[in-house]
């Protein structure tokens, strides 16, 4: 269809003539009636028309003249038009039509067969190569529209990807200033809906001020290294501090000049604050580490001590004087006991003894001595509902959290106001904000009407030594001991604080089904043995070992005395015999633990009483050992041994030689 040639001569046999010709020479060609015939098999397609000037004027020209004139741009069909070959010149009517038709090849008649026929191939050949182009073109068009497709594909992504990450992207003319941002970029300097204006004056403006003449200075010297990569702090305009990164590269213009500069930027702050944090934590952590060690050395020296002194008490009941003065050195003792007692629950290595804790009755029993603590200036509210599952804790170091709390209190509140003690049960899923495991827990929470504490305050607030009371006022141990215990505990501690609008502290402890344990109240005496037990005392610390075996033997105890635990179980394999195993639990070559288990597992289950005073006490040591923190009183050893031969019934097989 489109390389056969369209023929109109209406009058004569000129039609008939022409096909006859193009048709014996291999060139399609077709008959038009009329012009209305031409023009709709133009419509059909073909390479080219040989048409009689006559036709011109036969019919209203118009129509043809619209078809050629609609053509698309690619197209522009030749016409070849037999002229009349009169001498009369063309009227300027005639002339008008044949420039109408644009692509016209003029035959003045009479002419030569062989030179129509050389028009009409000429004509074919050019509509081929119309055609051809046509082809290239669309061709190329949609490679254009593919490769747009996908260059708005790849920036779409870039976008996605960008907002994904929380990156804006910017661009700068580094001649005129004029910059190009995407709305991220403006929403992280806290302008979400977009800023009209942006240059560099406006960037630098934004930027910390000690911070201002770095990134000028990595600006210019990006454009000498091509490369920019800088961190600062901002002060957005939504009021909020923030640090960003901006990374980019210059491209540069014929001369070597650099003209643009491209790049993103990222908001870091939450990272910044992440590594603050864990920064934090390992330095919390190595001062864990530093006062666990040092807490556990001081408490084997305080052992001793505490011991003698309560020997020394024992021997000179009747004597006041001496009564009086060992009073006050126990009581110095037992405040160096319980400085070394928060240091361990800061570093998390105390020898906790949990058990099921009626919390209600706890703080029930705690609430007049805090009320005393606190004075008359301070109103004390109980918030306990009834029913409440039991929290799964140290009796005794929770006492001793919850009076922390409420000194925190009293001296936030030098001029008085209100302390509110409220406990609850909670269900945490897994989605909570706080880092607890699922489960249930007991939540109590300490509010104060105090002084609060700014932003800065209450970050430091849980670190050891850290006090804002002055020097001699406190120790900075109170809330690192209550932090310690919860984490220990299996829980948290959350707090909340602002400037003038008190403080809120949150203890989180896991809840328990088991039913509440009674509290022992030690004695004031130690309990006498009741019968001539044998011990077999093992510790590696003479003094604690020389104090321990004679608070044993002055209630009556026959005591052996081990340096090691090597050594003991060689004694034990020699034959020697005991009713009960008391053993330190920090010792060079095995521990405490790994010799109770050695023993217990050659089938002798000897009443074992582990002492420490550190809390590493924990995989090695065999359930259901009783373990007594150091340092001890008199009075705590004797009922810890005299409750487990209790336990253990005089007939029962006595520690013999292990095979």
């Amino acid at each position: 269809m489109e390389d056969r040639v369209l023929i109109l001569a209406p009058r004569g046999r000129d039609a008939v003539i022409a096909s006859d010709l193009l048709s014996r020479n291999a060139v399609a060609a077709m008959i038009c009636r009329d012009q209305d015939d031409l023009l709709a098999e133009l419509g059909k397609g073909a390479g080219a028309v040989l048409l009689t000037e006559e036709a011109l004027t036969t019919d209203e020209p118009s129509a043809l003249a619209d078809w050629v004139a609609a053509q698309p741009n690619w197209a522009d069909i030749p016409f070849v038009v037999l002229a009349n070959g009169t001498k009369t010149p063309r009227t300027v009517r005639a002339s008008q039509r044949l420039g109408d038709l644009g692509n016209v090849l003029l035959l003045e008649r009479p002419l030569h067969a062989e030179a129509m026929l050389g028009a009409v191939r000429s004509a074919l050949a050019a509509r081929r190569r119309q055609y051809e182009l046509r082809d290239v073109a669309v061709t190329l068009e949609r490679a254009v529209l593919d490769r747009t497709a996908e260059l708005r594909s790849a920036r779409e992504s870039l976008e996605i990807a960008l907002e994904a990450a929380g990156m804006g992207s910017w661009d700068i003319d580094l001649a005129t200033g004029e910059t190009r941002r995407t709305l991220r970029h403006d929403a992280i300097y806290g302008y979400p809906e977009g800023r009209a204006d942006w240059n560099m004056d406006v960037f630098t403006s934004h930027i910390d001020v000690k911070q201002r003449a770095n990134v000028v200075r990595a600006m210019n010297d990006a454009t000498r290294t091509g490369a920019l990569d800088i961190e600062f702090r901002i002060d957005a305009a939504d009021g909020q501090s923030r640090w960003l990164v901006a990374k980019g590269r210059v491209r540069y213009d014929d001369t070597g000049k650099a003209a643009r500069m491209t790049g993103v930027i990222s908001d870091v702050t939450d990272r910044k604050e992440a590594d603050a944090q864990l920064a934090q934590a390992q330095k919390m952590d190595a001062i864990g580490q530093l006062t666990g060690g040092v807490a556990h050395d001081f408490n084997n020296l305080l052992t001793p001590i505490v011991g003698s002194l309560d020997l020394l008490r024992r021997r000179h009941k009747d004597d006041e004087r001496t009564q009086r003065m060992i009073g006050g050195a126990l009581q110095a003792a037992e405040r160096a006991a319980t400085l070394t007692q928060r240091l361990l629950a800061f570093a998390r290595r105390q020898a906790l003894q949990p058990k099921a804790v009626d919390i209600g009755a706890l703080i029930d029993g705690l609430v007049d001595l805090m009320r005393r603590s606190l004075g008359p200036s301070i109103a004390v509210t109980i918030e306990i509902p009834r029913h409440l599952s039991s929290a799964r804790v140290d009796p005794n170091q929770l006492e001793l959290a919850l009076l922390n709390l409420a000194i925190n209190a009293r001296d936030a509140m030098p001029g008085g106001g209100k302390l509110t003690l409220s406990v609850s049960e909670v269900v945490v899923d897994e989605r909570n904000l706080i880092g607890l495991a699922p489960d249930r827990y007991i939540r109590i929470v300490s509010i104060d009407t105090g002084v609060g504490m700014d932003r800065a305050t209450l970050a430091r607030a849980t670190e050891p030594f850290f006090s804002t009371k002055g020097v001699g006022k406190g120790t900075g141990l109170g809330l690192s001991m209550v932090h310690g215990l919860a984490a220990q505990s299996g829980g948290t501690l959350r707090l909340t604080s602002e400037p003038g609008a008190g403080t809120s502290v949150e203890l989180w402890l896991p809840a328990t089904e088991e039913a509440a344990a009674d509290t022992i109240e030690n004695a004031a005496e130690p309990v006498i043995a009741r019968r001539a037990a044998k011990v077999l005392l093992v510790d590696d610390e003479d003094l604690v070992r020389a104090a321990t075996a004679d608070m044993l033997r002055d209630i009556g105890y026959i005591v052996v005395e081990m340096a090691s635990a090597s050594q003991a179980l060689s004694a034990i394999r020699s034959g020697v015999e005991a009713d009960i195993l008391v053993s330190d639990y920090l010792m060079p070559g095995m521990t405490g633990g790994q010799l109770i288990s050695e023993i217990w597992a050659s089938g002798t289950r000897i009443p074992a009483l582990l002492v420490t005073g550190y809390a590493a006490a924990g995989e090695d040591v065999p359930d259901g050992v009783v373990r007594l923190s150091k340092p001890f009183r008199q009075t705590d050893l004797a009922a810890r041994v005299d409750e487990l031969l209790r336990q253990s019934p005089p007939a029962r097989p006595k520690l013999r030689a292990v095979d």
